[in-house]
């Protein structure tokens, strides 16, 4: 269980007080729907009307305002207060960090620079605070949802009380995502009668078999999902906020365009070889997909659909995570024992970074600050460490271990959290982000591979 004496209280206090749970909900939603409305106007005039700064603050007061609301609901007046200023202050930073970034005017710089330095220093006090009473800044909230490659099911963890539940699809997942919206929970394998159980070698030597995007609703998860067929071994998917799926087709060089409320495949885009991984960059525009054959980056364009460049990046490239800023981009070079530093504007490596042996999934935190990477290691020699990268200096600041086999990562939307499958132990770690320790210990279903965090509206 990952609930602690706030999250507790902050409970007690929304089941006790139906005001105040519609007070926050209302809050919520009114802020919600002002930056709903601004991603609609960006996402209708494509890349015009709404600039890439003001797509920066917004995704930055997104980021914000929900651990604000959550922090403020808690019944002690003093751990409300400390609760709801830490993801104040880390908005506040965020903000200095894009004007940095886009601004040419001396004296907003230097009030940037000076709002940094200052927001630091109290976001460190506060936590170390919480933590001299007994809580943290913000406790795990909402489900974990695990791909259990081994065993062709989902688990399901509240990360409230620590329950998990296990959901049998028909393939066996690689990986699982949810949609922007929190409606549709999608997960991408072979079929299960075809992958279970197999080994890795033998999973994806199955190229001449038709796999499958299965569509779930989150709130109805035992439903009958919808399945689509997509091409041969599909290995992730991601989804945007017009209800469109990118699922990566290892098997076939390309990746599925599919329309979740047709259920069908629109488009195909042909990759490098053996695509693998797979974001959309913050603002949609774009999508970077890992090529692990050919040691490349396709970058496509949503708009169009056509791959713009293919970057070459370093041995064997499993997974990418983008920057919340989009200048940057991770990539994990499995075979290199390192992850490259894409400049998203120059399109191209920068750096590259030695972490843990056989890198896999990585993932940048909601403030920029840190990128974890999952050392899976070999299937005779699993490995058990997380890299931490300091974003700023590019230099590995923690070494965290877990448990076997580390190989997916996921990170909670208020970045307090990171979320680690363990393929060999059949486990999750929850990485707490203040203090950079596993504070728990997950058993999930056989193999788990891809995970995501979300919490229902």
């Amino acid at each position: 269980m990952v609930a602690g004496r706030m999250a507790d209280n902050c409970k007690d206090m929304m089941a006790a007080s139906p005001a105040a749970r519609a007070l926050h909900q209302t809050m919520h939603e009114n802020m919600t729907d002002g930056m709903a409305s601004i991603r609609g106007d960006a996402s209708q005039t494509g890349t015009g009307d709404v600039p890439k700064l003001t797509k920066a603050y917004v995704n930055a007061m997104d980021a914000m305002h929900g651990p604000m609301f959550d922090g403020i609901m808690a019944d002690d007046p003093d751990v409300a207060f400390v609760a709801g200023m830490i993801p104040h202050h880390e908005g506040a930073i965020a903000m200095a960090e894009i004007v940095l970034r886009f601004g040419d005017d001396p004296q907003t710089s230097a009030w940037a620079e000076e709002i940094i330095e200052a927001q630091e220093g109290e976001i460190a006090e506060m936590k170390a605070w919480l933590l001299e009473r007994g809580t943290s800044a913000t406790e795990a909230s909402g489900s974990a949802y695990t791909a259990n490659e081994g065993a062709n099911t989902i688990s399901v963890i509240d990360l409230g009380t620590g329950a998990v539940q296990t959901v049998p699809i028909p393939v066996a997942p690689h990986n699982v995502d949810l949609s922007p919206s929190g409606d549709h929970l999608l997960a991408v394998g072979d079929p299960a009668s075809d992958h279970a159980h197999e080994t890795e070698d033998q999973e994806h030597a199955s190229a001449d078999v038709a796999g499958l995007l299965v569509v779930l609703d989150p709130r109805q998860i035992t439903q009958a999902p919808e399945v689509i067929e997509v091409g041969a071994h599909p290995a992730h998917v991601v989804a945007d906020d017009k209800g469109v799926a990118y699922v990566s087709l290892a098997g076939g060089n390309e990746v599925a365009v599919v329309g979740l409320e047709d259920g069908a495949v629109l488009e195909r885009i042909e990759t490098g070889a053996y695509p693998h991984g797979l974001r959309l960059s913050p603002d949609k525009t774009e999508l970077y997909v890992a090529n692990v054959e050919d040691g490349s980056v396709s970058v496509i364009d949503t708009a169009s659909h056509i791959e713009i460049t293919r970057i070459p990046v370093g041995a064997a490239p499993v997974q990418v995570g983008f920057a919340p800023s989009g200048d940057r981009v991770y990539v994990s070079l499995r075979d290199e024992n390192s992850v490259a530093v894409i400049d998203t504007g120059a399109r191209e490596v920068v750096r590259k970074i030695e972490v843990g042996p056989d890198p896999i999934q990585v993932m940048v935190t909601p403030d920029g600050k840190y990128v974890y990477v999952a050392n899976q290691g070999s299937d005779e020699e699993p490995n058990d460490t997380v890299s931490v990268i300091e974003a700023a200096t590019g230099e590995v600041v923690k070494t965290i271990v877990t448990g076997p086999g580390a190989h997916g990562v996921a990170v909670s939307a208020d970045g307090a959290f990171v979320f680690v499958t363990n393929i060999a132990d059949d486990t999750v770690s929850v990485i707490e982000v203040a203090t950079q320790t596993v504070v728990d210990t997950i058993r999930v279903d056989d193999r788990p591979n891809g995970i995501v965090h979300g919490t229902l509206n």
